[in-house]
């Protein structure tokens, strides 16, 4: 008997539960359809800002996923007549994040690319409403990252990742411009943008390889990223920038050798010494950095006997380039620049920031 009474006390609890449910999903429905309804006489009125937040009021109340869709959208248009175009991107993102499936994919992605090009190209949201001299902050870089991840192989994929890459040179993400321009040579090795990605990377590690960069990394990816430009394009009009660069970065790579091995011969290491500057000479005969370790390796061993090569000066031709940011370099002195002190390169270990506050603790409890 007693099993019989708890039974039907469950029984009545769990309907009580489902009856308390239902309501609550039909409320929150029927609030949505108010609130939506309030947004239409708002955009009637011409009202869109006012419009898209009460589309939003619907969004949040439905339970319905195709009343929430259905709020998403007009919000997104409600915004896009406000003229506020960064609301309309988020609400677009929330559409594409959270209903994928339920909603014109590519041509959602093909909107927000539009907003991010508009971005890109200097337009700004006012950034409050009711001071609308005073701009938002550049949204370009955060709305192409975001149409990146849903459209990487888009047909705007190759312009938009060759923006991207200016973006991050100009934010002094040197690292990701660097990731960017590669990508483009190696998915879109055909398209119009493979060109400027090229000269854009090849830029980016002369410059590189100029500051130092401890084992000669970027000298080395620079070489090959300017003899593939000049192989490539030997009729361009900016091949000369090219070999230019190419001589500049094989005086870089012959300087760095040279510093290594006079760094051995002052550690009275002449044998490492001299396979340094015979790798030297082998390397770039021509150069006139390879004089200094024929007179070096002759200081040496007597019995060496220079080359005889006619060196000449490096080729240079007047190009102007566009200087890469200042970036902070974890390289603080390679070897060669150590005058024998150190036989590894230096890095930045971040503390000097932290020993900066640290003191100013100090001085303000003294």
């Amino acid at each position: 008997m007693q099993k019989l009474m708890d039974k039907r006390v469950k029984a009545i609890f769990l309907a009580a539960g489902v009856f308390s449910c239902g309501f609550v999903l039909s409320a929150g429905d029927a609030e949505s359809r108010v609130a939506f309804d309030q947004a239409t006489a708002q955009e009637k009125a011409g009202n869109y800002k006012g419009a898209a937040e009460d589309y939003l009021a619907a969004e949040h109340w439905a339970d319905d996923p195709v009343l929430k869709v259905n709020a998403l959208q007009h919000a997104a248009t409600a915004y896009k007549k406000a003229n506020l175009l960064y609301k309309e991107f988020e609400r677009l993102e929330s559409l594409l994040n959270a209903f994928p499936s339920s909603i014109d994919f590519a041509g959602t992605v093909q909107r927000e690319y539009e907003i991010a090009t508009l971005f890109y190209q200097g337009r700004r949201d006012p950034a409050l409403s009711w001071m609308p001299w005073i701009k938002d902050k550049d949204r370009a870089l955060e709305t192409f990252e975001a149409v990146l991840k849903h459209a990487p192989f888009a047909k705007f994929a190759p312009e938009m990742r060759l923006r991207l890459g200016k973006l991050y040179i100009e934010e002094n993400k040197i690292d990701e411009a660097l990731r960017v321009f590669r990508d483009i040579i190696k998915m879109y090795p055909k398209s119009e943008e493979v060109k400027y990605a090229e000269f854009e990377l090849a830029n980016i590690l002369i410059q590189k390889a100029r500051r130092g960069d401890g084992d000669g990394t970027y000298v080395r990816q620079a070489q090959d990223a300017l003899k593939k430009i000049i192989e490539k394009y030997p009729k361009d009009s900016e091949v000369g920038w090219a070999k230019e660069n190419l001589a500049v970065a094989e005086e870089i790579s012959a300087k760095r050798l040279y510093g290594i091995a006079k760094f051995y011969h002052r550690m009275d290491r002449d044998e490492a010494a001299q396979v340094y500057l015979n790798d030297l000479i082998r390397t770039y005969p021509e150069n006139k950095v390879s004089d200094d370790a024929e007179d070096l390796l002759w200081k040496m061993n007597q019995d060496y006997k220079p080359t005889q090569i006619e060196r000449k000066d490096n080729f240079i031709v007047q190009y102007t380039t566009e200087q890469m940011p200042l970036e902070k370099d974890k390289i603080m002195i390679v070897p060669e620049n150590s005058n024998g002190k150190w036989m590894l390169p230096i890095e930045d270990l971040g503390l000097g920031g932290k020993i900066e506050v640290e003191k100013q603790k100090d001085e303000k409890g003294k």
